[in-house]
C-alpha cells in the first residue's frame, strides 16, 4: 500500500512538473508576443502591415509560413548583404527598388516580432461566393495628394527646398534628396532621388515614410522634429506633381558644367594669386637691401 502511494505521488509530481513547464512555455510565448507587438509598432509598422496590403514594403501576413526563422533574421539584420547571396532576398529587393535598412535588433527580438506576426496573421477562410453586391464608399478626392490644389503643390515645393521652414524645425528635404524639377536647384546626393517616389510608392507609402521614417539618418533627423500632417500632405502633393510633370522638365547635366566652371574657377584663382605675388615682387626687388647698403657705403666715403 505504501509503495502504491509513493508511485501515485511520483506520477502526480511528474504531472505537476509537466503542467508547470507547459505553463511556462505558454507564458513565455505570451510575453514574447507582447514584446513583438511593441517592436513591430516601433520599427516595422511604418513600412509593413499584417493582412492590410502593401505599404512601403510587402505585407507580412503569414511570413512565418513562407520563410524560415533563420532566413527572416538574416534579411532583417542585413538585407543588402543577404541579398547578394540569396536569390529570394535579391528578388524582393529588386521588386521594391532598394533594400530594407538594416535593423539594430537582436535575434530574439526579431523572433518575437515573427511570433507576433504569426499570432496576428488573418487565417485564410474559404467561403461560398454569394451574389451579394457590396457598394464601395469612394475616398474623399480632397484627401488625395494627386488632386491637391496648386497652392498645396507650391507649398510642398517650398517645404522641400527649405524656402518654407518646417513647423517643428526639421531639416529641409533638399539637404539629402534631389527632385528633377525646373523650379528647384539641384538637391543633395546623400539619399535616394525622389523624382519618381510618388509613382513608386503612392500616397500611402510616402505618408508612411514621412510619418515614421524607417531609415536611420532620416529617423535621427526628425526624431524631435516630426513633420505635421499638413506638411506631409503638401510634400506628397509636390511629389505627385513632380512625377506627373517629369516629362516636361529639362534634364540637368552637371558633369560638363562641373568641368568648365570648376576648372575655370581653379585657373582664375591661381592666376589672381600669381598676379598679386608679381606685384609684391616688383615693388620690393630682391636686391633692394644690397642696393641700399651700397648707397649708404658710398655716401659715407
Amino acid at each position: 500500500m505504501i509503495l502504491i502511494n509513493k508511485q501515485v505521488k511520483m506520477r502526480i509530481n511528474r504531472l505537476k512538473s509537466t503542467a508547470i513547464a507547459i505553463a511556462a512555455v505558454v507564458y513565455g510565448f505570451s510575453l514574447q508576443a507582447q514584446d513583438g507587438e511593441a517592436l513591430f509598432k516601433q520599427t516595422c509598422s511604418a513600412c509593413h502591415s499584417i493582412g492590410k496590403g502593401k505599404l512601403v514594403g510587402p505585407d507580412l501576413k503569414g511570413v512565418n509560413q513562407k520563410r524560415s526563422e533563420e532566413w527572416i533574421v538574416n534579411f532583417v539584420k542585413g538585407a543588402a548583404d543577404f541579398g547578394a547571396k540569396d536569390a529570394d532576398a535579391k528578388a524582393i529587393i529588386a521588386e521594391y527598388g532598394y533594400p530594407m535598412p538594416n535593423q539594430s535588433l537582436q535575434d530574439d527580438q526579431i523572433k518575437a516580432v515573427v511570433a507576433y506576426i504569426a499570432e496576428n496573421s488573418p487565417q485564410e477562410v474559404v467561403e461560398e461566393v454569394t451574389a451579394e453586391v457590396v457598394e464601395e464608399v469612394p475616398a474623399d478626392p480632397a484627401l488625395d495628394p494627386a488632386n491637391a490644389s496648386d497652392e498645396d503643390v507650391m507649398a510642398g515645393l517650398h517645404i522641400f527646398s527649405g524656402n518654407q521652414r518646417l513647423e517643428n524645425g526639421g531639416p529641409a528635404c533638399i539637404t539629402c534628396h534631389n527632385v528633377q524639377y525646373d523650379d528647384l536647384i539641384a538637391g543633395g546626393l546623400l539619399a535616394k532621388d525622389l523624382t519618381h517616389v510618388y509613382d513608386r510608392m503612392g500616397a500611402a507609402g510616402v505618408n508612411g515614410i514621412l510619418s515614421s521614417p524607417p531609415f536611420p539618418a532620416m529617423a535621427s533627423s526628425y526624431k524631435d522634429n516630426a513633420l505635421t500632417e499638413k506638411e506631409i500632405f503638401q510634400l506628397s502633393a509636390f511629389f505627385s506633381k513632380a512625377t506627373s510633370d517629369n516629362v516636361y522638365q529639362h534634364q540637368r547635366a552637371y558633369n560638363d558644367n562641373l568641368l568648365i566652371y570648376g576648372g575655370g574657377g581653379a585657373f582664375a584663382t591661381f592666376a589672381i594669386i600669381i598676379f598679386f605675388l608679381f606685384l609684391e615682387r616688383k615693388r620690393r626687388c630682391v636686391k633692394e637691401d644690397i642696393y641700399k647698403r651700397q648707397i649708404k657705403s658710398a655716401c659715407s666715403k
